[in-house]
């Protein structure tokens, strides 16, 4: 009978795994993304990353002669190696990625699938280690059995031709879980001290399979991921740089001011080779950036987010990659030359396109609440789009389906969230308030689906772009709103602009779309619109406080508090007057007829003022 233990992925685990690999270097890495393609039989993949001239390769026997079948044979994807879609952050390497952090969206994995026996043998995994240059070697990867197999059979190989031994190794089967595992053979001192694997071109492992029923075809899989081989450098081996002062996020204003690193501080080369360096941004017409010897430059452009690649080559090994973040916030908005207004977006913005001085952020995480950080653009990867919307995907704003924001029209926008780990959001609005001495801010919010995982809207501050945000107030109450009944619609008026945010060259305002309550069923679909912030001049303006609209289905109400006599009318968006209607005195009115779904401006004429309002029927 075999033995059978496993390692547990732990945070612990993590720590002392890496702790023990603190003196040796990433020598091979297999990174499975998009690029493998889909529903199709491999026979071998090579290794991504790799530090050595030899190559590095899984090579696949399946257990079915005549593998890898064509798309006509009964026994085509059957006892196959895969791509299968499983990512996980175990044993994930960023160096091995172009310095990525790990990327559920980006990251695929490897499957291997029933049958596992069959007129052919059993199917085997055969990696090539080539170790040359390196000793104290430590083979590691992540897998997890779905319904297939309950061990993992390992042995290796130090010859040419392969002859496979299990021998000195401390362990050589090693139970499977349904949920991803770390498995570590250390071939080291501190492991099982194989010295033959130790520089060496022709080092090789084998991976096989064992269980109950291995014939069986069920369609079942043993899924793997992030392989990798660390080893020491040996004597004359020369190392390659390590990134030992990452970058971390960056946020930059657009049109701003650049920001710059001597990548000299960023890198070290352990044999003290002269380093070059190379950046790309992701999206140059969002950030951009120079070289000049190691010096680096990056410009904000226009608002959004990029990802800036730096890469340093000691001309003796691959270039060793490090990858972060740009955010741009907003420039903005100059009180000096007006007020300011948003009143309309519509569905048929392509992506990476946000409202003047303004950008709609989204988290990394599902269900985000009123603390969390917004620290990304909105942007929705192509693969992300549901099968509804894939007519038209790069049009975030026009989708039916999963976390989304929606063009209203001249409603405005709508947020909704459903669980997809980039959940909203907010808008955020960036405004100079130099030489202000008041301030007066509106903006309407309202319910389209309350559904039961409740929402709100909350409106937050900061000066400049770091630090927390802080909670807007108005008579000593949060400027809040929550989901209501369907259909409920609120104006938020004269609030005051807190003293504390005028006279300042760059305040950013915050309307957090957030979780409230509730850890089931569908979220709250809430709607934000015509957001004004005017001057007061120190005296009172006439506003729309005078009247309040309200609906009902198919209805309209009128309230009117001050005004004695005024002309009532609706209007549809083309200008057409659709309604009118005389009084003489306040109170409230139900306007007599029904009107369709849709958006409407309400307009009191008093003869003095002419005051305007929006409305949605849903």
């Amino acid at each position: 009978m075999y033995l059978r233990s496993l390692t547990i992925w732990t945070s612990l685990t993590l720590i002392l795994t890496f702790s023990a690999l603190s003196q040796t270097t990433l020598v091979h890495f297999w990174y499975f993304d998009g690029s493998i393609p889909n529903n199709t039989p491999l026979t071998e993949l090579n290794a991504t990353y790799s530090l050595v001239n030899e190559a590095s390769s899984i090579e696949y026997h399946s257990a079915l002669t005549g593998y890898p079948f064509d798309s006509d044979h009964p026994d085509w994807r059957k006892a196959s190696m895969e791509r299968r879609n499983a990512p996980t952050e175990i044993n994930y390497r960023p160096i091995a990625n172009n310095g990525l952090p790990y990327n559920a969206d980006q990251m695929r994995g490897l499957q291997i699938k029933q049958p596992f026996t069959g007129d052919g043998g059993e199917n085997t995994m055969i990696l090539h280690l080539p170790t040359t240059g390196y000793d104290e070697i430590v083979f590691s990867f992540a897998a997890k059995d779905e319904g297939a197999a309950e061990s993992l059979i390992i042995d290796y190989s130090v010859q040419e031709v392969p002859e496979w031994t299990a021998q000195s190794m401390e362990q050589s089967v090693f139970s499977l879980s349904d949920n991803y595992l770390l498995f570590t053979i250390d071939f080291s001192p501190d492991g099982s001290n194989i010295s033959a694997a130790n520089d060496n071109p022709h080092f090789k492992i084998r991976i096989r399979f064992d269980g109950d029923n291995m014939d069986a075809d069920d369609g079942d899989r043993v899924t793997f991921n992030n392989f990798s081989l660390d080893g020491k450098p040996m004597p004359g081996t020369n190392n390659p740089p390590v990134v030992t002062n990452p970058i971390d996020l960056q946020k930059l204003i657009e049109n701003g001011i650049t920001t710059q690193f001597d990548l000299d501080d960023v890198y070290t080369d352990p044999d003290g080779d002269n380093l070059s360096f190379e950046a790309v941004s992701s999206r140059p017409d969002f950030v951009q950036v120079n070289i000049s010897g190691s010096n680096l430059t990056i410009t904000p452009v226009q608002r959004g987010d990029a990802v800036i690649t730096i890469s340093a080559d000691d001309s003796f090994n691959p270039e060793v990659t490090h990858a972060f973040r740009v955010l741009v916030y907003p420039e903005a908005f100059d009180m000096r030359n007006g007020d300011f207004s948003f009143t309309e977006w519509n569905n048929n913005q392509p992506e990476l396109t946000y409202p003047e001085n303004m950008i709609f952020l989204q988290s990394d995480i599902t269900d985000p609440d009123v603390n969390y950080d917004l620290l990304f653009a909105y942007y929705i990867p192509a693969e992300d789009y549901h099968e509804d919307d894939q007519a038209t995907v790069g049009f975030p704003y026009n989708n039916t389906r999963r976390t989304r924001i929606n063009g209203l029209g001249a409603g405005g926008v709508s947020f909704i969230n459903t669980g997809r780990d980039r959940d909203l959001g907010g808008l955020l609005l960036s405004l100079n308030t130099t030489n202000q001495e008041n301030l007066r801010l509106e903006f309407i919010t309202g319910t389209m689906l309350r559904n039961e995982r409740l929402y709100g809207f909350r409106l937050q501050y900061r000066i400049g772009i770091e630090g927390v945000f802080q909670n807007l107030m108005h008579n000593n109450q949060i400027v809040e709103y929550l989901a209501s009944a369907d259909g409920h619609m609120h104006t938020f008026e004269n609030i005051e602009m807190p003293q504390e945010l005028l006279n300042q060259e760059y305040v950013q305002l915050l309307w957090r779309y957030y979780h409230v309550t509730g850890d089931s069923g569908p979220r709250s679909q809430l709607r934000l619109d015509d957001i004004y912030i005017q001057k007061t001049l120190g005296v009172d303006i006439p506003d729309s406080e005078n009247f309040k609209i309200f609906s009902s289905g198919k209805q309209i109400f009128v309230e009117l508090e001050k005004i004695t006599r005024a002309e009532i009318s609706v209007f549809n968006l083309s200008g057409q007057q659709l309604y009118s209607k005389k009084v003489n005195a306040p109170g409230n009115f139900l306007l007599e007829r029904s009107f369709d779904p849709g958006v409407y401006l309400v307009v009191v004429n008093t003869g003095q003022n002419r005051f305007t309002k929006k409305v949605i029927l849903i």
